[in-house]
């Protein structure tokens, strides 16, 4: 999917709201002591949340250089759980750039094994799968086509299923190309899209007009949400953020269903005309109305996903891409969004020194 933001995105006069609670996958270790709100974010002592956030990356980089140095007599052993958090967290404060704007996406989708015994992994071992991920994601970075203003977006890891004493692990990696560049909008009363706007549903591109334009209705749908309510924090002075409790949700576009219309929320058409996969504007603001739904309040009171609730984590980004699928008699057309989510503090950058370049480091 390649990203060309273009004027036909236009501005909406509603506020932008952060979520108070979000999906966190339950296949790894939650921080579940009480957070202490602190509005004197220009103190040098972090809240009660921040500061086990800090130690707590910090004393699994510790453990990690003491297995490298050799300075274990003999093993020890970590929670499988704490080991997944403890991984994704310190890979992120190292080499991820979440804050940035992406105006295009890669994911990548990464399996790893390591061996488990109740739960409970060598620390020797952990270092070697940390170490491992760290040069296949490189390698995906690498080779994601993009060349210019490239930046690894965040990583996320889950546990899976354990076969023969192996738990193997999920891992997905986004990474993506930046722009800094400021967009100007054009208000309108009634939604972001202009009435008159007509753009392909997804997968080939394209508008009403021309269908060889890189661009589609899953893209602007994608682009307007991000720009209006993906986190994008600003860091203190001397303070960088950190992301940790990373999640995403997989949709399709069948979940969810509006009771009152019986329409899918999110774009989702079977064996359908070919003039329906054309989405005018009133279309596109149903949409992009919807999907907030569905990344507001749907996914989050879904009892599916409800017991995975923590209280600091908030929507982070979404990537909408179009899909097709199905047999030749049974032709789905679909958006198929993946939601990320995760939870932000800002700490001093001395804490954990600069990001460091993948592709470098």
């Amino acid at each position: 999917m390649k990203r060309i933001i273009i004027n036909q995105i236009v501005v909406i006069t509603i506020g932008v709201a952060l979520l108070a609670s979000v999906l966190v996958s339950c296949k790894k270790d939650k921080l579940t002591e009480p957070s202490v709100e602190n509005n004197e974010k220009e103190l040098l002592v972090y809240d009660a949340q921040t500061d086990l956030v800090v130690q707590r990356i910090k004393r699994f980089e510790n453990q990690l250089k003491e297995v490298k140095y050799g300075q274990f007599r003999d093993d020890t052993y970590i929670n499988a759980d704490s080991a997944v958090w403890n991984i994704e967290s310190l890979f992120n404060i190292t080499y991820a750039s979440p804050d940035e704007i992406y105006i295009d996406k890669k994911i990548h989708e990464l399996s790893f094994e390591i061996e488990v015994n109740d739960n409970m992994l060598s620390m020797k071992d952990v270092n070697d799968l940390y170490d491992k991920m760290i040069s296949e994601v490189r390698e995906k970075y690498r080779n994601d086509g993009f060349t210019n203003n490239k930046a690894l977006m965040s990583l996320f890891v889950t546990k899976e299923e354990t076969r023969s004493g192996k738990l193997n692990l999920n891992v997905v990696a986004v990474t993506g190309k930046t722009d800094c560049h400021q967009i100007e909008y054009k208000p309108v009363l009634y939604g972001p899209f202009d009435y008159e706007e007509c753009w392909f549903y997804g997968e080939l591109g394209g508008s009403c007009d021309d269908q060889y334009i890189l661009m589609d209705a899953a893209e602007l749908l994608e682009d307007t949400i991000n720009y209006y309510y993906g986190y994008k924090p600003q860091s203190i002075s001397n303070h960088r953020n950190i992301y940790v409790n990373m999640a995403y949700v997989s949709l399709l576009g069948d979940e969810y269903i509006n009771e009152n219309t019986g329409e899918n929320y999110i774009f989702y058409k079977k064996n359908c005309s070919y003039e329906e996969l054309f989405l005018d504007g009133n279309e596109l603001n149903k949409y992009f109305y919807n999907e907030l739904k569905v990344i507001k309040e749907l996914v989050p009171n879904d009892p599916v996903y409800s017991s995975m609730l923590t209280d600091d984590v908030v929507f982070m980004e979404i990537n909408i891409d179009g899909d097709k699928g199905g047999s030749p008699g049974d032709v789905i057309y679909n958006h198929h969004n993946y939601i990320f989510y995760g939870s932000t503090y800002s700490v001093r950058d001395d804490e954990f020194g600069s990001k460091k370049d993948l592709l470098t480091n």
